[in-house]
């Protein structure tokens, strides 16, 4: 379980600050921590979860510092709002980090006995393959998250079965992404195929690009490159292409004024109306209240 004492933020991420806020919320097997500073200056990460933690940027940016999990120390990335960290159970991320003097983050618990009894018996699912991973991007995890925050002070009933509708949606993700990365199964693309492919989309986000062009990248029949390219990635080509487009999107909303006409364009979105449809149908909001919301 999940309880009022499983955070500390003078622990866990420990800054002096001339302002402080804390509000939290505790559903059963789900936590939910927000916290807001102003005047911080270099701060100091110490996470050992003893359950999966999520943590989501929501204002500020990281800009320079050093990160180490499990003791060892890895790259550092500068992470903006909307960054994400995930933090599996048994695992631990310290270091430290100079950024922006006002911030906020939310800080999510989901208890280990919680992903178990949702996934450990799910067919392809391997909580072994759940890695720590610092400062991704994912628009359907920092919708998730975001919407567990909107649960912080409610009371209602409903408010457990939403916050856990909400952690299952961010694990399904995370298993998602965890599949994508240095694992392919056999009838799959080769990684330097499919790092090629991968290249030849990220460059093409802004206008059209078929199947028989990449088909072509890839030296394979268009039938072949569908079914391997699924395998290997969770999705056929056209989806993993839109889903791109989306999360490009939903990048420049949060951190550019750029009209939303000319993000719709600029992601390869035949018109406004084409990109709020998939908005709309992928994230549950138009692009409008996306950007709107990032703005609270």
């Amino acid at each position: 379980m999940v309880g009022p004492a499983a955070f500390d933020p003078g622990t866990i991420r420990r800054a002096d600050h001339s302002a402080f806020s804390h509000e939290y919320g505790c559903w059963r097997s789900v936590r939910a921590d927000l916290v807001r500073r102003s005047g911080v200056g270099r701060q100091e990460t110490n996470i050992t979860a003893d359950n999966y933690a999520i943590l989501l940027n929501i204002l500020g940016a990281t800009k320079e510092g050093e990160d180490y999990l499990d003791g060892r120390r890895v790259a550092f990335t500068q992470r903006q709002a909307g960054s994400l960290s995930f933090i599996p159970a048994g695992h631990s991320w310290s270091g430290w980090d100079d950024g922006d003097p006002t911030a906020s983050y939310l800080f999510i618990t989901i208890g280990k006995k919680f992903i178990l009894d949702h996934f450990e018996s799910m067919p392809g699912v391997d909580l072994d393959r759940l890695v720590p991973a610092l400062g991704f991007e994912d628009p359907l995890i920092q919708y998730a998250a975001r919407s567990i925050r909107s649960e912080i002070g409610q009371r209602d009933p409903l408010s457990h079965m939403m916050v856990e509708n909400h952690a299952r949606t961010i694990f399904g993700r995370l298993f998602r992404r965890s599949g994508q990365r240095g694992h392919y199964v056999k009838g799959g693309l080769s990684p330097a195929v499919l790092k090629r492919l991968i290249d030849r989309i990220e460059s093409s986000l802004d206008g059209s690009l078929s199947l028989t062009e990449l088909a072509q990248q890839a030296g394979l029949s268009e039938h072949f490159l569908s079914k391997a390219f699924r395998l290997s990635m969770g999705l056929p080509p056209h989806a993993f292409i839109i889903r791109r487009r989306l999360e490009r999107a939903s990048e420049m909303l949060r951190y550019s004024s750029r009209p939303i006409t000319e993000i719709a364009y600029a992601c390869g979105f035949s018109s406004p109306s084409h990109l709020a449809a998939a908005f709309r149908r992928v994230m549950g909001m138009t692009p409008k209240q996306y950007r709107a919301d990032w703005k609270i």
